[in-house]
């Protein structure tokens, strides 16, 4: 007991000439976000000469393309670089496999790397055996570049790897402390953070880094459901001025929505400039199509295939999961929108007066008005409400659009349906 004491005195004696211990917390969801942070965290230690870089994990996983470039960022960096680790599961796994020790703390768990694919209200599955593949080599390479066992690293990815005794075919590694020390896949326990810095042979003057305002704003707009819900609203809130044209605020809104969505890709480090030009290109040959060039063409085909593209190339895997949640928030709005919506006080406000009346007038009163010539009180798309005098009426144009307030001649009655074409004088 006597030596133990000793042995940490001289130990906080030499921290004092080792400078800092810089604490890294990799916590929640591993994400593009976090991956900047850990970079931003490692370069700023090397700068100011700092003793180590302890990360602090505990993460039940998250998108393998992060995990990958903190794992390259760690094994690059040339201070001593030690897990202290409380859970380390799936991308986790990889993080505290990269680094120089490996600590685990009472109660940790290291593995379960299999890679998933999870979509809203769906459980996860299993993903591609490429994929699962080409991240077993990856827990190899660096098991390889720390002289861990290699077989054990890709038992946590591959459940087809078995490791009599550990894991039966068909469950990935997961190991206990215990375990994970026994089997020189960690170094060591340690029952606190300050025990593993001793272990570790780093400073007991510890800085703490914590992602700045940046880095947590880009964490949150980039997860799955807020990326995708900021999507969905950006796109409901364009189909409303679509819809009732003129009034500008949910266009506003709707490109304020979708800019977020952008946006935290860009503070992510996910978007560029091809990106962000090839979403607005495409929000611009929308705005075309809806209000320059009425009806569905090349130019909203082409657009949409923009908007896809800027999607995808800005969220790669997980433009899937994104994808997901969009489509639900969008079909569970369309629905509020086309039902509940034009019930509401807002909804009345925005909504055309000219409503299309659901009682249809006589059939002989449809017919008197053959060659009348009134004025559209909507856009004809090629449906809406014309006033011909005092009156009121559904119609319809041969295929063409005309805009509200286009002068109309009634050329054809066919029951209900009232045929307008735009009237020239002559």
């Amino acid at each position: 007991m006597e030596a133990v004491k000793r042995l940490l005195a001289l130990w906080l004696l030499l921290s004092l000439a080792l400078g800092r211990t810089y604490l890294v917390p990799v916590q929640g969801e591993i994400d593009p976000a976090l991956a900047v942070f850990v970079d931003q965290a490692l370069t700023r230690a090397e700068r100011e000469g700092a003793s180590g870089v302890a990360l602090l994990i505990d993460t039940p996983g998250g998108r393998v393309d992060a995990a990958i470039k903190i794992s390259d960022r760690i094994l690059q960096s040339p201070l001593p670089t030690l897990a202290v680790v409380q859970n380390a599961f799936s991308a986790g796994a990889l993080i505290a496999l990269s680094c120089r020790q490996i600590a685990m703390l009472p109660g940790s768990e290291i593995g379960a790397a299999l890679p998933v694919v999870a979509l809203p209200l769906q459980r996860p599955e299993a993903a591609d055996q490429k994929v699962v593949s080409a991240l077993k080599g990856k827990f190899r390479a660096v098991a390889e570049a720390r002289g861990r066992p290699t077989q054990l690293a890709e038992a946590m990815v591959d459940p087809e790897v078995e490791i009599p005794g550990l894991s039966a075919k068909g469950e990935p590694l997961t190991l206990s402390a215990d375990k994970a020390v026994e089997l020189k896949v960690a170094d060591f326990k340690a029952g606190s953070l300050s025990e593993a810095l001793a272990q570790a042979g780093l400073s007991a003057e510890v800085e703490r880094l914590e992602p700045g305002p940046r880095v947590r704003l880009a964490r949150f707009l980039t997860s799955s459901s807020v990326a995708g819900v900021l999507l969905a609203l950006g796109i409901l809130l364009l189909l409303l001025e679509f819809f009732t044209p003129g009034t500008l605020l949910p266009a506003t809104l709707g490109l304020v929505a979708l800019g977020l969505y952008f946006f935290g890709g860009y503070l992510a480090g996910l978007s560029g400039i091809l990106e962000i030009l090839l979403f607005f290109a495409g929000v611009l040959l929308l705005l075309a199509e809806a209000f320059l060039l009425p009806g569905f063409g090349l130019p909203g085909a082409l657009g949409i295939g923009l908007v896809l593209a800027s999607v995808y190339l800005t969220f790669g895997a997980q433009s899937l999961a994104v994808g997901a949640y969009a489509v639900l928030v969008l079909g569970l709005g369309l629905l509020l929108l086309f039902r509940l919506f034009p019930r509401s006080r807002v909804g009345r406000a925005l909504v055309l007066e000219s409503a299309i009346s659901e009682t249809a007038p006589p059939k002989g009163e449809l017919e008197a008005l053959l060659g009348a010539i009134g004025e559209a009180l909507s856009d004809l798309r090629p449906a809406g409400v014309a006033r011909f005098g005092d009156r009121r009426v559904d119609v319809v144009t041969e295929g063409e659009y005309l805009p509200r307030g286009t002068l109309v001649r009634v050329v054809k009655v066919e029951g209900p349906r009232v045929v307008v074409r735009a009237f020239k004088e002559e």
